[in-house]
């Protein structure tokens, strides 16, 4: 700090302010002592003051912060189930390939025609070898179809039913079943006895216990491991 005198302390400021070519606000001032006008001239001193400029204080540089993370895109649910159909939609053709790849292994001559709904793919044989393609109690078309859906759930994790048939088997052999259900449980009835039927696949038990479901006179349910699982109806 550099010292000033006057002969008032405000004289003294004034004289540093000036020197140092500063404003008050830009100043800092100390008064190291007042101004004495003494005795007959004896003990007379001027003002002194200190005059300096104010330190500026130095910004802080602020913290460097951390990239903020984002979370990571993702795809939106309609993206996802776009994804997901495309794929099925790919599956159901490879498994439409894949039966022709047998059938013509199989010697027989056919065409498929593919109908998928919401949680089925239907597959329509069109072939003049019905009875070769079908087998003894559509045995043939049955393991064909247990084929056809062991490929398709290897190619997809989505829950869809392979059904095939051929000139509307399917439907001929779920009245077949139907009336096979009610002749069985009318013997079970009178007999009072247990009646098993042969085994089946799955969606042909279903078809058993559907028939039966409103008979109050029998209960039905399944037994058995497959493929040798099978129908039990039994007198209540």
């Amino acid at each position: 700090m550099t010292k000033f005198e006057g002969k008032t302390v405000q004289q003294a400021i004034t004289l540093g302010l000036t020197t140092l070519a500063l404003t008050e606000e830009q100043a800092d001032i100390t008064v190291l002592r007042q101004a004495k006008k003494g005795f007959l001239g004896l003990g007379k001193k001027l003002a002194l003051v200190e005059v300096s400029a104010k330190k500026v204080p130095v910004a802080k540089k602020a913290p460097v912060s951390e990239p903020v993370k984002t979370a990571p895109v993702t795809e939106s649910d309609e993206a996802k189930r776009e994804k997901r159909q495309a794929e099925l939609e790919k599956a159901l053709l490879a498994v439409g390939d894949y039966l022709a790849a047998v059938t013509q292994k199989m010697g027989i001559k056919a065409t498929i025609d593919l109908t998928p709904s919401r949680h089925t793919a239907y597959y329509k044989f069109e072939t003049n070898q019905e009875g070769l393609l079908i087998g003894k109690r559509g045995r043939t078309l049955n393991a064909l179809q247990l084929l056809a859906q062991d490929y398709l759930d290897k190619q997809v994790h989505q829950h869809v039913r392979v059904m095939l048939d051929v000139s509307d088997y399917r439907k001929q052999r779920q009245e077949t079943l139907t009336h096979l259900a009610q002749n069985v449980a009318r013997e079970a009835v009178l007999a009072r006895s247990v009646m098993t039927l042969d085994p089946m696949p799955a969606y042909e038990r279903k078809i058993i216990h559907a028939a039966l479901a409103q008979d109050q006179r029998v209960q039905t349910y399944s037994k058995g491991s497959e493929p040798k699982r099978y129908v039990v109806i039994e007198p209540v």
